[in-house]
């Protein structure tokens, strides 16, 4: 049963990897081009701004994906599962568009306390219209997922990502509108793929609500809005701190290494959730053994780790291809960044309890006092340590939630993790990013054949170390040998 898991797992989740990748990726291909065309600061309010908008856009969600996934596979809901989705479609938006609206009335007022001054209220307003229509598309990535349709996930992305990059580049490199051209692209984005994909869902779903469902989804998701705001504030409430104690440049800086660093979170554990998220509560409901979870969770963290380790390895010489000198330095904050999405990514692992339970508050709590705690931390350390001690007050506020969830839930719903060999994973990754570090070769040339083989021999020490079973090993030669010889039979084939 878990091999069957782990292929379907695997089938669709590459898919959807590959079609989050291509929604990410407009922001790290743009990378160059927002280097070159825009300053520091011009790049901090992008992230200043980013991030507001970000914390209006938990509180107006609602939530409300995962409760669709949730009560998707719900029995009782089993006749009229388009329903769920239904109601969900209709209650957002409607929300939604009353609070942007009163909010877009007060963007000056808002501007003032987080960007450099009331005259920059255009950017806030342009990105609040961003956040309502981009809803409605995520709404639709969402109802793919829930129904497995991964090809049609992956063919909208690859649209948006070609819109996205084209009217990027219009508006920064042709018109030369600077920060407030990448404002101005991404509206016209997500307006155009709202109006073009959310009738398509409504047609496929009707228009039809249920209060029932809708009190339900909110009884599930309401207490996971403050641990979602709990989440980002330790995620993203230092770059206020760092643009307070320093400047918005700094926070810039600080913004881009922090975008290194979390492309192993939105690359890895962002895709591998929305398929894995659903499939859990369908085998939960189907009495599956609850070693299925505990594997999951170890090839997941060994997965992570091992895209980290690429990161860290590879960003201290490609920035210098991609930047000016002034924003070399984001590449020293990657790693330690890349080291605390790894453990905030196991969040979700290690609380399935609490989640399979319906017992959310629990997440609230945790998330809650996690957000004080940081923020405590921020005020400490950010003055006196500047960037790195937002990095500290990050790793050890994350350290703290998925601690407390994993002893909270494993009274709810136990799952033996195989926390020795996740240990042993990290360890043998930090040894080599140390050692890469440590006599790294001054040839760019050299650099790039250096770093894959660091890289390589991470996969080499997990083979000889005895972390990987021999289970595993016999299994990675079979799937070796299958690819090879369906190599060679396809060659053959084209030579006849």
């Amino acid at each position: 049963m878990f091999r069957n898991e782990l292929k379907g797992l695997l089938k669709h989740g590459s898919i959807y990897f590959l079609g989050t990748v291509l929604s990410r990726l407009v922001g790290f291909l743009m990378i160059p081009v927002y280097t070159h065309y825009l300053s520091t600061a011009e790049y901090g309010i992008n992230e200043i701004v980013g991030i507001t908008v970000e914390i209006i856009g938990i509180v107006l969600g609602l939530g409300i994906a995962g409760a669709i996934y949730r009560f998707y596979y719900e029995p009782s809901e089993d006749k009229d599962r388009n329903l769920v989705v239904s109601t969900a479609c209709i209650a957002v938006p409607l929300v939604s568009f009353v609070f942007i609206g009163l909010l877009c009335f007060q963007s000056k007022n808002i501007a003032f306390y987080v960007l450099d001054g009331a005259d920059q209220w255009l950017f806030i307003t342009l990105a609040l219209g961003t956040l309502w229509f981009n809803q409605q598309v995520n709404m639709v990535y969402t109802y793919l997922r829930v129904r497995e349709f991964s090809g049609k996930y992956l063919f909208l992305s690859i649209a948006k990502l070609v819109t996205a990059l084209s009217l990027n580049i219009y508006f920064i490199v042709f018109l030369e509108k600077g920060v407030l051209g990448l404002f101005i692209a991404n509206i016209f984005t997500a307006a155009i793929f709202a109006v073009i994909t959310y009738p398509f869902l409504l047609k496929q779903v009707g228009l039809s609500f249920s209060m029932t469902i809708a009190k339900k989804m909110l009884r599930f998701s309401l207490p996971i809005i403050p641990a979602n705001l709990a989440s980002l504030a330790v995620n993203a409430s230092d770059r206020y701190f760092i643009k307070a104690f320093f400047s918005i440049a700094d926070a810039g800086i600080y913004g881009l290494g922090y975008k290194f660093g979390n492309v192993v979170f939105y690359f890895i554990r962002v895709p591998f959730m929305q398929i894995w998220e659903p499939r859990r509560y369908a085998l939960y409901n189907n009495n599956a053994p609850v070693e299925i979870y505990a594997k999951i969770a170890t090839y997941f963290c060994g997965l992570m780790i091992f895209t980290g380790l690429g990161i860290s390895v590879f960003l201290q010489d490609i920035i210098k291809i991609i930047s000016p000198q002034e924003y070399w330095k984001a590449a020293t904050y990657a790693p330690a960044v890349v080291l605390c999405y790894i453990i905030y990514a196991m969040d979700h692992h290690v609380a399935f309890g609490i989640l399979i339970k319906k017992k959310t508050e629990y997440w609230t709590y945790v998330n809650l006092s996690m957000a004080v705690l940081n923020l405590a931390l921020n005020f400490i350390l950010i003055p006196t340590y500047g960037v790195w001690g937002a990095i500290i007050a990050t790793f050890i506020s994350l350290v703290y939630k998925v601690a407390a969830l994993f002893l909270i839930s494993r009274k709810l719903f136990y799952i033996p993790f195989e926390w020795p060999r996740m240990a042993g994973l990290l360890i043998i990754a930090c040894s080599i990013y140390l050692l890469s570090i440590l006599i790294h070769p001054d040839s760019l040339a050299y650099s790039f054949i250096f770093d894959s083989f660091m890289v390589l021999a991470y996969l080499l020490l997990l083979w000889i170390s005895g972390i990987m079973t021999h289970d595993e090993k016999t299994g990675v030669i079979k799937i070796t040998k299958s690819v090879i010889s369906k190599l060679f039979v396809k060659q053959e084939n084209v030579i006849s």
